[in-house]
């Protein structure tokens, strides 16, 4: 049995998030209402609820519902070779980090209060590495073990994360983190002295 929806529901449902994630991310979760939230959306207060059945629920859409790690990173894999593969994965992460910047502020803010937002963002982190690890190893010019590229795959999520965090520019981002790139390119690339 398919259920169908009334017109506009996945409509109104979309816009209790985006609202909700831009009040969150300005003023914090716990100082925004719910009744704020729908005076802000356009909706019902109801509505809110009915489509979330808590404030936290509504809080995890948002962190949820956001293009997985995996499939922003996975359009780095230009280039065959890992200098080529580092500089668009640092480019592409940062700019997929801008784009999302309320829910980046939202995840940083409330991992600390909240444990479900914290295992997500560990979700997110393992993903992202597990990712940026897999475009790396499908380089041409990769000798390094599974386990280096592994380090070298976390050290370029935790860098451009941080580096978003605090300066939350994009376009200046594979510049900012050449010499990185650079030495992740030589630890990957040279064999290690037997």
């Amino acid at each position: 049995m398919t259920t169908t929806h009334a017109p506009g529901r996945n409509t109104k449902r979309q816009a209790i998030i985006e609202t909700a994630e831009r009040l969150f991310a300005d003023y914090g979760y716990d100082a925004t209402s719910t009744a704020r939230i729908a005076h802000e959306a356009g909706v019902p207060s109801g509505l809110v609820f009915y489509h979330f059945a808590t404030k936290t629920d509504l809080l995890l859409a948002i962190v949820r519902e956001r293009p997985t790690p995996g499939e922003v990173l996975l359009t780095a894999a230009r280039g065959r070779s890992v200098h080529r593969r580092l500089r668009a994965v640092v480019t592409v992460m940062a700019e997929e980090l801008e784009r999302n910047r309320s829910a980046r502020i939202i995840v940083f803010r409330e991992a600390q209060a909240r444990p479900e937002i914290a295992a997500r963002a560990a979700e997110l982190f393992a993903e992202a590495a597990t990712t940026v690890a897999e475009v790396l190893s499908g380089a041409e010019d990769v000798v390094a073990d599974p386990a280096r590229v592994r380090t070298a795959a976390e050290l370029i999520v935790s860098s451009v994360f941080l580096d978003i965090i605090a300066l939350g520019r994009s376009d200046t981002a594979a510049k900012r983190h050449e010499d990185m790139i650079e030495m992740l390119e030589e630890s990957l690339t040279v064999p290690p002295p037997h």
